[in-house]
């Protein structure tokens, strides 16, 4: 359960109905930001890095248009602002046949 009276403002920084419904299960308010990122740009050869780079690419993007809007300067509270992502990975499986 969330702590009552949080200090800081909360933005999730995902279109996730899933990263949404644990936040909200957990008694948090939060906002929710979609980061605009063409996400396809973005490479890495290890799906670790991928994700992380992805999540530092929308945390920036977000930034970007909070500082923009002015927002974080309208704002008195600390914000924590959430970004991830996930990767799936479809790896080889061998079959093999006892005879």
């Amino acid at each position: 359960m969330a702590p009552k009276n949080l200090s800081f403002k909360i933005i999730l920084g995902s279109s996730s109905m899933a990263r949404r419904k644990i936040l909200a299960d957990m008694g948090y308010e939060f906002t929710v930001m979609g980061a605009d990122i063409d996400e396809k740009r973005i490479r890495k050869d290890n799906a670790e890095e991928l994700v992380v780079a992805l999540a530092e690419a929308k945390a920036d993007a977000i930034m970007s248009r909070l500082k923009t809007t002015d927002h974080l300067e309208e704002n008195t509270h600390s914000t924590l602002l959430i970004t991830a992502d996930t990767v799936c990975l479809l790896l080889p499986i061998r079959i093999f046949q006892v005879l």
